[in-house]
């Protein structure tokens, strides 16, 4: 089998749920063959794989732009989906002759539309993956007639597909053929509590509880200065060169963390994870049962589901954008901190199960 898995890179939960799934299909059928489709970096994801694979490097849909890391600019992705709409056809076009070239016998996209409808239309199966699919996502924020049609074309090529594996933290349907549930899969630590401590040069005595900080992958360059009071007993860690000055201990670590270290390591190894809630940093807070505090996203469809079901499975607590600027931090990771430590337990292997089901549905 010549699988063609396309993710999306809007969203780096996108990327790093389909790693962990991309290794079981490997393991369960190690004949196949891949190539993945996406404008992730091909040297970043074979490193997250361990094994080489084919990379075509591009993304397939605008997703939704940003006016910062926090806040949609709706009338910057009406302007995108309306260029969008204007190279259907060629982009339709490229992608046939691709799957031809690559002699392709089974499509998975997370969640782009045009692979799969691409494949139905040449008779491939077709199975997709996610949390949303970019209808439901833009329904509400499209407004231009022209963006507009560029969503129509997208849930018909979902249409044509087979099968959705439906992820939690998201709408219970979707317009593929069939829609069925998934388990939560995410990335793990491979380091142990002791071991991340060691390598941020936490003492092994030292009773801080650790507050893991990651607003997302964007750059914090016109962000204000950001002064966090208090903080006793508590010790920071800043993921992304952030304008954060504490009171507390700090240990800040760029995007690209030191070598050996991974996210979900320090995840991991926290107390509590302040963040930015997407699919990706819930995901790996609900597998190593570490609470979230999640900063405040105005207007963005994914975050109530993502938010009313996380609060399902262990804490949660809301921080305001006003509040996370002020450095008003102290409260809500206290109320996350102490909040009862109730988890629900979690499907095991889950990535086994999700590939077993894919291959199960491809033939």
């Amino acid at each position: 089998m010549h699988l063609y898995y396309a993710m999306t890179a809007h969203g780096l939960g996108h990327v790093t749920r389909n790693v962990a799934v991309l290794q079981a299909l490997r393991t369960l059928d190690p004949g196949l063959h891949f190539t993945l489709a996406t404008g992730a970096d091909p040297a970043w994801l074979e490193h997250q794989l361990g094994f080489p694979v084919d990379v075509v490097r591009g993304e397939y849909e605008p997703g939704t732009l940003h006016r910062n890391c926090f806040e949609l600019d709706l009338a910057a992705t009406d302007r995108a989906y309306r260029e969008h709409a204007a190279t259907a056809a060629a982009r339709r076009d490229t992608e046939r002759q691709r799957l031809l070239a690559r002699r392709v016998t089974a499509v998975v996209a997370d969640t782009p539309s045009l692979p799969i409808g691409v494949g139905a239309e040449l008779g491939l199966p077709t199975v997709g993956i996610g949390n949303f699919t970019w209808d439901w996502i833009l329904e509400p924020l499209l407004a231009d007639p022209v963006a507009r049609r560029a969503l129509t074309a997208i849930r018909r090529d979902y249409a044509a597909g087979a099968l959705f594996l439906r992820l939690p933290f998201g709408p219970p349907d979707s317009p593929f053929r069939r829609t069925e549930a998934a388990p939560l899969v995410s990335r793990r630590a491979r380091l142990t509590r002791a071991q991340v401590h060691a390598r941020l040069g936490i003492p092994a005595a030292a009773r801080e509880r650790i507050v893991l900080v990651c607003p997302g992958g964007w750059s914090a360059d016109d962000w204000p200065a950001i002064e966090v009071r208090g903080g006793r007993g508590l010790c920071f860690v800043l993921v992304g060169d952030l304008p954060v000055r504490c009171d507390a201990p700090a240990i800040a670590l760029p995007h690209a963390l030191p070598h050996g270290l991974g996210f979900a390591d320090l995840v991991g190894a926290a107390d509590v994870v302040l963040a930015k809630p997407g699919y990706g940093i819930a995901s790996e807070c609900a597998t190593h049962r570490v609470p979230m505090v999640a900063i405040e996203r105005p207007a963005f469809p994914e975050t109530p589901l993502l938010l009313a079901q996380f609060r399902l499975l262990g804490p949660l607590v809301e921080l305001s954008l006003a509040d996370f600027f002020a450095g008003r931090w102290e409260a809500a990771v206290r109320a996350a901190l102490d909040a009862p430590p109730r988890w629900a337990d979690l499907a095991e292997a889950p990535e086994r199960r999700i590939a077993e089901r894919m291959l199960s549905a491809l033939g």
